[in-house]
């Protein structure tokens, strides 16, 4: 695992750009998950750096979706698109249905993503981190913290019905890019960088458990 001090998130949208367009380039077909929240509209500069040559081999989801009517406005991915996200020869895995309620969109999300890690020879996620440690939709001491063999869960959440990846669907991910900026992030990163605690704990912790995971921050000393 490597943190890299950084100012801003210029030098971790170059690193994740590179990465992206580097495994295309390989003729890799690769899964991108994304999250919501601060990492939209990075996001939407990643793709539009991503050559167009490149991008039939690339696949796009969620790490974390709230539940509602396709479109609803605190959806992630309503946001993602409304942000300006270039789905020009992307294969596009959007989580919401309008013909699926809550336990069959749970269902329907963790076929999909087991279908899409089969299919793909790379998955790259793009998270954040909370300043209460939680990653994806994994908030500390809710259900989503239980250890399963499913790859999304799904609960109740104030004031959302929260839709994520589990424990066990981030541990399929090859390589993580997770941002985390700002003073009120500094206790989560410091016990995150300086502590070895649970992951039922400190959700974030499961980065360490990931074959490659890269934490941009400025408030992270570097190393590695």
């Amino acid at each position: 695992m490597k943190y890299i001090r950084t100012a801003g998130w210029d030098d971790g949208v170059a690193d994740l750009t590179k990465r992206l367009v580097g495994e295309l380039a390989k003729g890799q077909h690769v899964l991108w998950l994304v999250s919501g929240g601060s990492n939209l509209p990075f996001s939407v500069q990643i793709m539009s750096n991503i050559p167009s040559n490149l991008r039939h081999n690339l696949s796009v989801s969620l790490a974390d979706e709230r539940y509602g009517k396709v479109g609803h406005e605190a959806s992630n991915w309503a946001q993602l698109m409304w942000a300006g996200f270039s789905s020009d020869k992307v294969k596009l895995l959007p989580v919401l249905r309008e013909d699926l309620d809550f336990e069959q969109t749970i269902a329907n999300y963790n076929d999909m993503l087991t279908r899409a890690f089969k299919d793909n020879d790379v998955a790259i996620a793009q998270l954040g981190i909370g300043d209460d440690g939680h990653i994806a939709g994994i908030l500390p001491g809710s259900p989503a913290i239980a250890e399963t063999d499913d790859l999304v869960t799904g609960y109740q959440s104030t004031p959302y019905l929260r839709l994520t990846l589990t424990f066990a669907g981030l541990r399929r991910i090859d390589a993580a890019y997770a941002f985390a900026f700002g003073d009120n992030k500094n206790q989560a990163l410091t016990s995150l960088q300086d502590r070895s605690i649970p992951p039922k704990q400190q959700p974030a912790q499961i980065l360490k458990q990931l074959p490659e995971a890269h934490v941009y921050s400025d408030q992270l000393g570097d190393s590695a």
